[in-house]
């Protein structure tokens, strides 16, 4: 299923992380691979789990032991523990930038993660930081659509004064090398969305079609990259014919991608000098203690992971 070693971060242990990292192993072919799987957590969590869960054959991942001073709970996030799912993080991104690794990660609380970092607002933002990277693009992806984000976290009041031409460009560029890098596109066709109802209709609607978004989509095409837009978003996935999207803002891309296929679609970090892949959803605490999670996010960000491309 995989071709090459990954690294795993697991996430807020209180979380399905763990879960779902076991079951996509344990429940698979990948259990046939785990000389391949690196893992950065607390080998005593991950113990605990894997005994609710009947798995006894964790002693063959390499597990980079992180030491976790207060125990866990189940559904119950605690801000004690925060310190380490941030230390975890930082293991597994430094090995897989050390080894040249792709990174995946699992499901993390922001809220508890802000009781370290008052400024956290997630992964792809962190990771950005980090390792001081110009810029990032979020890719949300499964079989049926890959859809990149061109602003992330914010709050849907300051998108409009975020979408620059410069911010497109950017964006647009990171999303087409990273089609070509992870999925073998040789020149993917993108289709960039408008930010206002009908693409603004000529100025009725708002300016930043005309702008911003459309001077971007111009010069990249004299730059060879194979664009089209800005598409109104209320029709640009009827008949999904392109390779893929660029939205302005978080929930103009992930209703859509979640609506079509939730439990496979994962999500996918362009412009860091590792590649980081990740689970689609959050640490659900509400079910954590029932063992019911759904493991298929998990696993497709692995086999993504353990691939040099999926074509």
């Amino acid at each position: 299923m995989i071709k090459k070693p990954i690294v795993v971060s697991l996430g807020d242990p209180s979380g399905i992380g763990p879960e779902v990292f076991l079951k996509a192993i344990f429940e698979t072919k990948l259990k046939d691979q785990l000389h391949l799987i690196n893992l950065v957590c607390s080998k005593k969590a991950l113990e605990k789990i894997a005994n609710k869960l009947q798995y006894s054959d964790i002693s063959l991942i390499n597990i980079i032991d992180i030491d976790l001073v207060t125990d866990f709970t189940l559904g119950q996030p605690d801000e004690k523990n925060a310190s380490y799912v941030i230390e975890c993080l930082n293991g597994a991104a430094d090995f897989a930038y050390k080894e040249n690794l792709t990174l995946v990660t699992g499901p993390i609380n922001k809220k508890i993660i802000r009781s370290q970092i008052s400024d956290f607002s997630g992964h792809t933002e962190y990771l950005k930081k980090k390792f001081h990277s110009e810029d990032v693009l979020m890719l949300l992806a499964n079989n049926l659509l890959k859809i990149g984000v061109a602003t992330t976290h914010i709050p849907l009041k300051e998108v409009p004064q975020m979408i620059t031409k410069d911010l497109i460009i950017s964006k647009c560029r990171l999303l087409n090398q990273g089609l070509k890098d992870v999925y073998g596109l040789d020149k993917p066709k993108i289709a960039v969305l408008g930010l206002n109802p009908h693409s603004g209709e000529n100025g009725e609607y708002g300016n930043e079609e005309i702008e911003s978004i459309k001077p971007a989509i111009e010069d990249l095409k004299n730059e060879g990259l194979n664009l089209f837009g800005p598409i109104s978003a209320d029709s640009a996935f009827i008949d999904r014919k392109y390779d893929a999207y660029l939205s302005m803002y978080h929930d103009q891309a992930l209703p859509v991608l979640k609506a079509l296929d939730f439990h496979h679609s994962v999500n996918i970090t362009l412009g860091l000098p590792i590649n980081r892949f990740s689970v689609d959803h959050g640490t659900a605490e509400d079910i954590a203690p029932k063992f019911v999670a759904d493991y298929t996010s998990m696993l497709e960000a692995i086999k993504l992971a353990g691939n040099d491309n999926i074509t």
